[in-house]
């Protein structure tokens, strides 16, 4: 009796414990999201960029030096300024100098990685960041393998919105508001078309999106995810705050690729506040 009820006993750890592997916030790889501590700010003042790199919003792990390809800001005079990436790893936070009045964008892009989900030989589920190649000798399958790059981007006002809203910066893939993103309000719908390789994306892509403040869990978004065909994205924002929106693509491998990853994914983000109306009440004047 006593061999039997250790053997519930381990079959239920091994079933948690796969439960817990399947989790989203396991299973998905971290997500990059870049913000600034103001989204408006006064001429001739510093504020800074930061990153939300993971699962819990708005804040969660560092990011490596060599996992950022490059960090840039985009003027309102259209002057692109490439920030120098930090050895360590960090928030990779970054004080931005807003001199001139209008818009500026703050962007980012990953270097490409790997992400390896296979079966080994003793049936055990593993994760890896290698690429199939470098697991093929212990693997009886292959369950999945991303070939991972990531795209993010925010619009910061300075004084005054430029007259002509900055909406395209030119990565990868991109989500471009139809309208000026900075005057958004609470109960509007943003509209965003999606941009690939510098054209409309006509194929399929997912995409989710929350606000701070929501969930304190991991993956835990006000939408959940949900599939989309075309170049169009909208999305009701029926509360104010920083939001944070994410899209993502995946095109699968072909030819000599198939030896490396069964699908190439690309993911857009990008993050906007929605101003809070809430004012405080007058002092009693004591």
């Amino acid at each position: 009796m006593f061999h039997a009820q250790c053997k519930k006993f381990r079959l239920a750890m091994a079933a948690l414990a796969l439960a817990f592997v399947l989790t989203p916030g396991f299973c998905q790889a971290h997500s990059l999201f870049i913000q600034s501590s103001r989204y408006e700010v006064s001429e001739g003042k510093k504020s800074p960029l930061f990153f939300c790199y993971g699962h819990h919003i708005p804040v969660d792990d560092g990011v490596r030096a060599k996992k950022l390809k490059a960090v840039k800001v985009r003027t309102p005079s259209g002057e692109i300024k490439q920030m120098a990436i930090r050895k360590e790893t960090c928030l990779q936070s970054y004080m931005v100098e807003y001199e001139t009045p209008g818009t500026y964008v703050l962007s980012a892009e990953t270097n490409p990685g790997y992400y390896t989900i296979w079966v080994d030989k003793k049936g055990r589920k593993r994760h890896s960041i290698k690429p199939i190649s470098a697991v093929a000798q212990t693997a009886q399958n292959i369950v999945t393998s991303l070939y991972s790059k990531q795209f993010s981007k925010t619009y910061v006002v300075c004084k005054e919105p430029s007259r002509k809203f900055p909406a395209r910066v030119g990565l990868k893939l991109e989500l471009v508001p139809v309208k000026d993103i900075t005057q958004l309000k609470s109960g509007e719908t943003l509209e965003l078309k999606i941009y690939y390789e510098g054209k409309p994306y006509a194929g399929e892509g997912s995409w989710d999106a929350t606000y701070n403040g929501f969930s304190t869990e991991s993956e835990d978004f006000f939408y959940t995810r949900s599939n989309i065909k075309g170049s169009t994205l909208k999305v009701f924002i029926p509360e104010p705050g920083r939001w944070f929106l994410r899209y993502f693509i995946k095109i699968p491998a072909q030819g000599k690729e198939k030896e490396l990853y069964t699908h190439e994914k690309n993911t857009a983000t990008i993050v906007f506040q929605i101003p809070n109306p809430r004012k405080r009440p007058k002092s009693s004047g004591h």
